[in-house]
């Protein structure tokens, strides 16, 4: 397996920095903010739900942008040759599909460790009274769930087409969203001057924080569950590769 992953790493070097050096630049933005605006960013309550707003965004963006190389992990291997090589590995196709969804997996955990860092550094120079660690965790489970759906139709129709399936749930998941703002309860909206402030009291809501508390042990569950899939699908989906 350390060779698969080895492999996987010298490959896909390029997005691999292209990782680090987003999270360090989201990093840098928000300490250079914090350093520049220093307590003002919390001076009362409607600033620190903007600080909160802007640091979710740049967290989030921090996670998201290297997900558009993602598709580059599985490029590199589409051909019947590679697919051969990895069927005829000791490990097999199980090997091969499982040293991808480590790959991503500690990408994401080394991403996620450097916003931890860059949380607490935030959190001392605001003298403790902001942190935004939930929202890591919450960001993070998101980014295993999103990679736990679209890796197997990847690995089951090939990139391209996997990268239009993806479009075409992402474009639902959008709408889905637009009839719930049209037609759904938006009663913790309606009459309030600071919708912001409206999300955030909405988001911290008892029912709500709880099951957020379990979202990153169903994204670990269903990112399992994606692999045990893959590797299900990866031969008929390597019928699909050119040669």
């Amino acid at each position: 397996m350390s060779g698969l992953l080895y492999k996987n790493f010298r490959i896909n070097r390029s997005s691999f920095i292209f990782s680090l050096c987003t999270a360090a630049v989201c990093c840098l933005t928000l300490i250079l903010l914090c350093l520049f605006a220093g307590s003002s960013m919390i001076r009362d309550e409607e600033a620190a739900n903007n600080t909160a707003l802007i640091v979710t965004v740049v967290y989030y963006l921090a996670f998201m942008l290297p997900a558009m190389t993602t598709i580059m992990i599985f490029q590199a291997d589409e051909s019947r040759i590679c697919t051969a090589f990895a069927m005829g590995l000791p490990q097999g196709a199980k090997g091969h599909v499982l040293s991808k969804y480590y790959y991503l997996l500690i990408t994401n955990t080394i991403t996620l460790f450097m916003l931890f860092v860059c949380d607490t550094i935030l959190t001392v120079m605001l003298d403790g009274l902001f942190s935004a660690s939930p929202v890591l965790v919450i960001l993070f489970g998101w980014r295993l769930m999103l990679m736990a759906v679209e890796i197997p139709f990847i690995i089951r129709f090939g990139s391209q087409r996997g990268l239009n399936i993806k479009g075409a749930m992402v474009g639902i998941l959008f709408a889905v969203i637009a009839v719930y703002f049209l037609f759904g309860d938006i009663s913790w909206l309606n009459g309030n001057d600071d919708p912001i402030k409206a999300l955030i009291a909405w988001l911290q809501s008892g029912d709500l924080i709880f099951w957020l508390g379990l979202f990153p042990f169903f994204s670990g569950a269903a990112y399992y569950i994606s692999y045990r899939i893959s590797v299900c699908v990866y031969r008929k989906g390597a019928e699909n590769y050119e040669q």
